[in-house]
């Protein structure tokens, strides 16, 4: 397999963990928390809608690719603009440690 070419590299992202933070007030926030700012191609793969306690869901998924980084995991999140992907499997490409490739879900519920 031919390495990721750098020029298909052209969204800026970050993989990380979304962490419940307690407030003054004593109620709970989620909050992303980086763990790794890369450059990645986001190539989305399909769609889906259905419909779920009253609510209309969309699912996306995405497969983002980037350079190999250790330490990515599926239970981590990537965030692209003002975008949330649940990391599904996490493929080190020909086990070389040169690219990964990231199978995401994206969740979209509108009322």
């Amino acid at each position: 397999m031919q390495p990721i070419r750098i020029g298909k590299l052209d969204k800026r992202i970050e993989i990380g963990d979304v962490e419940e933070i307690r407030q003054p007030n004593g109620r709970y926030i989620e909050e992303f928390v980086p763990y790794h700012k890369c450059w990645a191609r986001v190539h989305p793969l399909s769609g889906n809608e259905k419909f779920a306690a009253q609510q209309i869901q969309s699912e996306l998924t995405h497969r983002v690719e980037i350079r190999y980084y250790p330490g990515i995991v599926p239970q981590q999140k990537v965030k692209y603009n003002n975008r949330i992907f649940d990391i599904e499997s996490v493929i080190d490409i020909d086990e070389q440690h040169r690219e990964m490739h990231l199978n995401c879900l994206e969740v979209v519920e509108r009322v």
